[in-house]
């Protein structure tokens, strides 16, 4: 199950809050997330997954701490080496709660040809 977030006036506000990036982010770890709480990643993993540079997503993972969205969770193995990077992600009541997420279908284009005249065609004066 993917978790989604849900499409309204609370995601809406929330959108405009974090900003482009870190809204990008946010569903980066969505994506990386099995059950909508939890999210295993690492800076240099989301900003792959975004294309830009790694302090430019590390931005964007404060941006999501400081907004109360996650909350990172740094844990050790047996020895004492890190494991890799955690997230709990705290959305509340943003996440769908339908289990398969409603994508709306793209609208098609209307494309417009037009046929140009022979004035158009040619850059010597007419005749």
């Amino acid at each position: 199950m993917i978790a989604v977030i849900a499409p309204g006036q609370a995601a809406a506000e929330m959108r405009r809050c974090l900003g482009p990036v870190a809204w990008c982010a946010l569903e980066a770890l969505l994506e990386r997330s099995d059950d909508g709480r939890t999210s295993t990643a690492s800076v240099r993993s989301i900003a792959a997954d975004l294309g830009v540079a790694k302090n430019t997503a590390h931005r964007a993972l404060v941006g999501l701490v400081c907004a109360g969205v996650a909350e990172p969770v740094q844990d050790r193995d047996a020895g004492v080496q890190f494991r890799p990077g955690r997230y709990r992600l705290l959305l509340g009541d943003l996440l769908a709660t339908d289990a398969t997420p409603t994508a709306t279908p793209p609208r098609p284009r209307a494309r417009v040809t037009r046929r140009a005249t022979p004035a158009q065609l040619s850059l010597l004066p007419p005749d």
